[in-house]
């Protein structure tokens, strides 16, 4: 296929993809074939937006070429706090609203030599020259970041009008997608939100691509967005965390889902529920731009099961099922021996009974359990 028809056909393909996100990677890897580079991605400078240039706080997966993806990563693992010219310098040059940069306009040879990003993940990456098409869509400054390895060499300025005759269509596909993407992920997740769920939507490898606004609030609260997981701040509860997440990304290979919900425990705070949701047919209906739903419960705002249900499922005496009770909550045996007024030693010996009348060995572990015999609450 003659140059013009593979980039004819590249665009194509992003029309598409701006209507079905799981279709970027193909896209913009036809894209960067098609213009001579070895893989390229999609950001905007509002760093404010999902697709931000800078990812390192980021929850939602951006639209990279299926070759960008493992650079992407390298990118996540190593990158750190540190410096990265190619985030900061671009919008400093006084460039037109639809323009074409290159590393040399915004690096010179020393520093590509001297400086971490280059040493540590451009060049371990195989992404040593790196250029970009700017577009505008309704104010909001757009980039295709492309990336070429040392055998295809530098780019060079006089290529601007080759890379800048796909411009007019990408704003066309840009402006389309932002609309799906409003549409089609914000208002079902922003409907959990109304029912006070914090949700999480994650793609079949485990990574977060989206979250609402109760779930984002949970950040810096426990919970923390690391190389593009959620994980927990507590060891203990980042284990079970990452074991749910494991055991539902084995399970989607086979059509089906095998998890039991986890607790996080909060240092300071509430402790929380975490259950992983498939997409089916229908939920991604609902639910476009991801294959999972995980969901937090406030363990605060749940009604406990009753004191007579936990003695009667787990044969427990009546001052054990009122430990077990505060238990579900998912306050610790500190607080739960306070309200109800006995002794520490005293409480530690009725929950060693609990655990061994339940199968359970931890806290946490009891708490999902007795969970799973509560009371609907009101939302």
């Amino acid at each position: 296929m003659a140059a013009g028809g593979a980039i004819a056909s590249a665009i194509e393909a992003c029309y598409d993809a701006a209507f079905e996100f799981d279709r970027w990677p193909g896209a913009l890897q036809k894209l960067a074939d098609s213009l001579g580079a070895t893989s390229c991605c999609l950001r905007t400078r509002d760093q404010a937006h999902p697709f931000g240039c800078d990812q390192r706080h980021k929850t939602a997966r951006a639209p990279d070429s299926t070759e960008h993806a493992e650079f992407t990563a390298l990118w996540h693992e190593r990158i750190g706090s540190g410096p990265n010219p190619l985030l900061d310098r671009p919008q400093l040059l006084a460039k037109p609203p639809v323009s074409f940069t290159v590393e040399d306009e915004i690096t010179t040879a020393e520093e590509r030599r001297v400086l971490p990003y280059y040493n540590e993940i451009a060049r371990p990456g195989n992404r040593e020259w790196w250029a970009s098409i700017r577009v505008v869509v309704k104010n909001r400054s757009w980039c295709v970041p492309l990336y070429r390895d040392a055998r295809r060499g530098r780019f060079y300025p006089s290529e601007a009008d080759h890379f800048l005759s796909v411009a007019p269509d990408l704003s066309r596909i840009i402006s389309a997608a932002e609309k799906v993407w409003d549409v089609s992920l914000g208002s079902s997740l922003a409907a959990l939100d109304q029912l006070n769920c914090a949700a999480a939507m994650l793609d079949c490898r485990g990574y977060v691509t989206r979250v609402n606004e109760h779930a984002n609030a949970l950040f810096g609260c426990g919970l923390v967005i690391r190389h593009g997981r959620i994980h927990a701040v507590d060891r203990a509860s980042d284990a079970r965390l990452h074991g749910l997440t494991r055991a539902a990304v084995s399970s989607w290979s086979d059509g089906s889902l095998r998890t039991e919900p986890v607790v996080i425990t909060r240092n300071g705070l509430p402790w929380l529920l975490a259950e992983i949701m498939p997409m089916t047919s229908f939920a991604h209906d609902l639910f476009n731009g991801g294959d999972a739903l995980l969901y937090f419960t406030d363990l605060a705002a749940e009604l406990a099961p009753t004191e007579q249900l936990l003695s009667q499922t787990f044969q427990l005496t009546a001052a054990e099922a009122r430990l077990a009770s505060r238990l579900a909550t998912g306050k610790g045996i500190g607080a739960a021996s306070a309200a109800l007024a006995i002794g520490r030693e005293t409480a530690r010996t009725q929950l060693r009974a609990i655990f061994a009348k339940t199968g359970t060995r931890r806290q946490a572990e009891l708490t999902a359990l007795l969970l799973r015999l509560r009371m609907p609450s009101s939302h």
